[in-house]
């Protein structure tokens, strides 16, 4: 503990009592009690579109030619949050907005004593990156790829950082590679997305899925055709297709098998004398099954459980209109 000699407010000699569980600084004279709090820190993690995270390599004592994020002490005068933003600029000479509280530590440092060190997570709305202050270098590192850092307490921090990321950056890569997907016009996806457990999750209830579509097209108003079908054909028509959905949706099957099934289907649906606004309302029907069922699956609290639905929902949409579309073509066809 760093012992003092006088009392701050009346410049009497100080005394050491056993005060509320430890011994304290105590004046002689007005009985102040001088009580030693940590030193207040502000440390800040800024990263860009790649997931790279912004250092500065200190240029002095403590840690010289080492690592870390902005950081600095507090000012009188200054908020916590403004001293992070100081330091990112005074540093690394980026301009920053506050985005999140991210960690808070103690640590004792041989110099300094007992600090306490408060990490945001910021982002740039200016500057340029360019070292500055107690620095002589600064750039980005990847997340997962950073030199070792000065600060145990911010090494603690990354940890959180990337704990509190890591449902975005997965709701992130799956968007992308969906996106991607469907700007090459596929249904088919063989990398892994985030909708792809609810996928499961369909082909393993299948018999209740279309127990419930069977339900509804065989007293729907808009299939009126399929009110007299044979349930058990219906059945097994509905279960191939769920059957067949995880795989299509995976690329374990192809286009070529996916046309033939569906184009197969809308000429049968023509033989047997079924309308083909019919033929669609019962297919629609079945996607309006599937999304029902993932509805009431499981509790959506979190966001990566609200992008999963509708993540699969697009997909669902991308999958019908292709199965419609070969429908109809099976149904054009002349004898």
């Amino acid at each position: 503990m760093n012992t003092r000699s006088y009392c701050y407010f009346c410049g009497a000699e100080l005394k050491e009592e056993f005060i509320e569980g430890k011994f304290r600084q105590v004046c002689s004279l007005c009985n102040k009690i001088h009580y030693e709090n940590p030193l207040p820190v502000a440390s800040v993690i800024l990263s860009n579109q790649k997931r790279e995270v912004l250092l500065v390599k200190r240029a002095h004592e403590p840690y010289k030619d080492m690592w870390c994020f902005p950081i600095g002490f507090a000012e009188v005068g200054e908020s916590i949050e403004d001293a992070a933003l100081r330091e990112l600029r005074e540093e690394a000479g980026v301009e920053g907005k506050i985005i999140q509280l991210i960690d808070v530590s103690s640590h004792i440092n041989p110099v300094y004593g007992e600090l306490l060190i408060v990490t945001f997570e910021a982002e740039k709305i200016g500057g340029i990156e360019k070292p500055g202050d107690d620095a002589i270098d600064c750039k980005y590192f990847p997340i997962d790829n950073m030199p070792k850092l000065a600060f145990d307490s911010q090494e603690k921090a990354v940890k959180t950082y990337k704990e509190l990321k890591k449902d975005l950056w997965k709701i992130q890569d799956s968007l992308k590679k969906f996106f991607e997907g469907a700007k090459q016009d596929t249904i088919s996806y063989k990398d892994s997305l985030l909708s792809d457990e609810l996928i499961n999750a369909v082909q393993n209830n299948s018999e209740k899925i279309i127990t419930q579509w069977l339900n509804d097209i065989t007293t729907n108003a808009s299939t009126k055709s399929y009110h007299n079908f044979d349930k058990e054909e219906l059945f097994t028509r509905a279960n191939f297709i769920i059957g067949q959905l995880n795989k299509w949706l995976k690329g374990i099957k192809g286009e070529v098998e996916f046309k033939s099934f569906y184009f197969e289907l809308g000429y049968k649906r023509k033989k047997d004398n079924v309308p083909i606004e019919e033929l669609i309302s019962s297919v629609s029907i079945l996607k309006k099954h599937i999304w029902m069922f993932i509805y009431s699956y499981g509790v959506w609290e979190k966001a990566i459980d609200i992008y999963r639905m509708f993540e699969l929902g697009e997909r669902l949409v991308y999958f019908f209109d292709k199965a419609a579309y070969y429908m109809i073509l099976g149904y054009k066809q002349e004898e």
